[in-house]
């Protein structure tokens, strides 16, 4: 055969392979249309919550330190497999309202119909959320902040949490950032006010990746919808930015990360499609304690429960 055939079959094979690939491409862009012809929320009629299992429940209660209306869905993956397979009861505190107080009623009554589609019972701090949630108002105005870290406190107490899931510290949004330190300033005052044991802080992300996760919880189709289904609820912010509809695909891309960046440097990535990753500390009183070393994965299959997760991750057991 000459060369002049070989090229021109390498050419063809080149193209068939092209035209495979820009099929890909086009199914997810249809998948992107038949996201963006659902309607977003506040839907008209009260959404029915997700039954709760009808099996034992641990009887825990989680508090999620949200510092926006939609932070609740966006990094609910694990709150919400508690909720539905462990009973945990899930309280969505929305630290903020957002900035701008002309939309405070529209973004609350948006976070309420999100909350109903969860499951999680909300709590607006003041009924307004705070303002100024900010690492320089922690460092610059101490007793404003100490006001802040009082009335969260006071919602704690009555709260009673096993865990607290919270922004990590290097979020990059600033109200993100000021969340991660008032939750650990509240809980703290909270475990030294009642002393109750250490409770488990489970930091989140979303801004920006955290340099270390320890555990990567598989999403199923199911809750993954769930969670876009509540997100689309604040249908005020998704008409300006539809991020509800990325929200697989970064899912997607945190099993390729927390494959590796919790499984271990070189390790198999895992058979789900989508994941959200955290980190585990503990709270003691005013002392953060680290987890025992190394990651764990948990699959969409996989059993969850806070009890489970404190034996994995305290660093006193073997």
């Amino acid at each position: 055969m000459g060369v002049s055939n070989l090229a021109e079959e390498g050419a063809q094979s080149w193209e068939e392979r092209r035209r495979q690939w820009l099929a890909y491409v086009e199914k997810t862009l249809e998948t992107l249309q038949i996201g963006r012809s659902i309607p977003a929320g506040p839907s008209s009629q009260p959404l029915i919550q997700p039954p709760r299992p009808d099996g034992a429940r641990e009887g825990s209660t989680i508090l999620l330190a949200s510092p926006h209306p939609d932070d609740e869905a966006l990094i609910g993956a694990l709150p919400l497999r508690l909720r539905l397979e462990a009973g945990a009861r899930v309280v969505n505190c929305a630290v903020t309202l957002g900035s701008d107080l002309t939309q405070r009623a529209r973004r609350r009554a948006e976070l309420e119909s999100s909350c109903r589609v969860l499951g999680f019972d909300l709590i607006v701090p003041g009924d307004q959320g705070f303002d100024d949630v900010r690492l320089e108002c922690r460092n610059t105005h101490p007793r404003e902040w100490q006001d802040k870290v009082e009335a969260l406190r006071k919602i704690f107490d009555q709260a009673r949490p096993d865990a607290v899931f919270a922004p990590h510290a290097e979020d990059f949004n600033a109200t993100h950032i000021g969340t991660h330190y008032l939750a650990l300033d509240a809980l703290s005052a909270h475990l030294a006010r009642t002393g109750r044991p250490s409770a488990l802080l489970i930091e989140t992300e979303y801004w920006h990746e955290h340099s270390r996760p320890n555990l990567m919880v598989g999403v199923s189709p199911k809750v993954l919808a769930l969670q876009i289904m509540a997100t689309a609820e604040h249908g005020g912010e998704v008409s300006r930015n539809p991020y509800h509809l990325g929200l697989p695909a970064r899912m997607m891309d945190n099993v390729r990360r927390g494959s590796e960046v919790v499984g271990g440097q070189g390790a198999a990535t895992q058979p789900f499609p989508f994941a959200e990753l955290y980190r585990i500390t503990f709270m003691d009183g005013k002392t953060q304690i680290q987890p025992r070393s190394g990651g764990s994965m948990v699959g969409p299959g996989g059993k969850v429960s806070l009890n489970e997760l404190r034996a994995r991750f305290w660093p006193g057991n073997p």
